[in-house]
């Protein structure tokens, strides 16, 4: 397929490899220059990456970074053939992607929404989970670039635009969760004078058990860089969140206390060190 790749930050640049090394005749842009994966061609703009293309992955940082990339100046919209498929792998909030969609297709184009559920080594494996809002047919024209970096039982079909990104956002206040979860008891452990490894031990045989297994060699050492999926991204997904709830509730109190205590927790370590793995979170207090 004759495709182009808006983005090569961690998990774009993973995206464009897949999709040279698996043959597609590919053109790609990043903001700022970067090296092309071999196989594949660098543009200039995005316009120019996707010109003569059939389908356009955009995998950039947030909805503001995903509307100039589509509209704006020398963006996709003014390269892309009527009909051109847009598949955008970006996490935004729910109604961001239904605008976004709004406006591809008053551009004459098609608007896949599809976020993805994993960090960067499964990207790399081919096995991230693909979270899919919009028409089953564009879902089906996708496929051959999805592949790249998904199983086919890895994709699910959620429903129309702005489904997929709902439950991304779902998906990623359970790991904020669940790493908030990880900072006070790691924090509580070393208060009460235990061992770290005896606390990590106990945490990978209980519910945190699949988190730290997969962040244990992180853990143990308070390595954290090289990240699979950055503080700094954490915080920007739980502030999506938060940003869908209101303020008070009838009764007093806030809305999914848990979650506003996780991006807090969130906020703070991305200050701390935005380029961090979210696994400090865990760090040694």
């Amino acid at each position: 397929m004759r495709a182009a790749l808006c983005g090569l930050g961690r998990m774009g640049a993973v995206f464009a490899a897949g999709l040279a090394a698996g043959g597609h005749d590919l053109a790609v842009w990043n903001r700022t220059p970067r090296e092309a994966p071999a196989g594949a061609r660098r543009a200039a703009t995005p316009a120019e990456a996707v010109r003569g293309a059939e389908a356009v992955v955009v995998m950039v940082f947030d909805g503001p970074a995903a509307e100039s990339v589509l509209f704006g100046p020398q963006g996709i919209t003014e390269g892309a053939a009527p009909g051109t498929l847009i598949v955008n792998a970006t996490t935004l909030a729910p109604e961001e992607s239904r605008e976004l969609g709004r406006r591809a297709e008053a551009a004459g184009l098609r608007y896949l929404e599809a976020p993805v559920l994993g960090s960067v080594p499964a990207a790399r494996a081919g096995t991230l989970q693909v979270l899919l809002g919009g028409t089953q047919s564009d879902a089906d024209a996708a496929e051959p670039l999805l592949e790249a970096w998904s199983r086919p039982e890895g994709r699910r079909l959620v429903g129309p635009v702005g489904s997929a990104a709902s439950l991304k956002l779902v998906a990623n206040l359970a790991l904020g969760t669940a790493l908030a979860g990880l900072h006070d008891t790691v924090a509580l452990g070393s208060r009460l004078g235990l061992a770290r490894a005896d606390v990590l031990d106990v945490l990978q045989h209980g519910v945190l058990g699949p988190l730290v297994t997969g962040k244990r060699e992180r853990l143990s050492h308070d390595a954290y860089g090289e990240a699979d999926f950055t503080t700094t991204a954490l915080a920007k997904d739980l502030a999506l969140v938060l940003a869908l709830l209101p303020e008070q509730e009838p009764g007093g109190g806030g809305p999914l206390p848990a979650a506003r205590a996780a991006a807090l927790l969130a906020a703070r370590a991305a200050e701390q060190d935005g380029d961090a793995d979210c696994s400090a979170l865990g760090r040694t207090p």
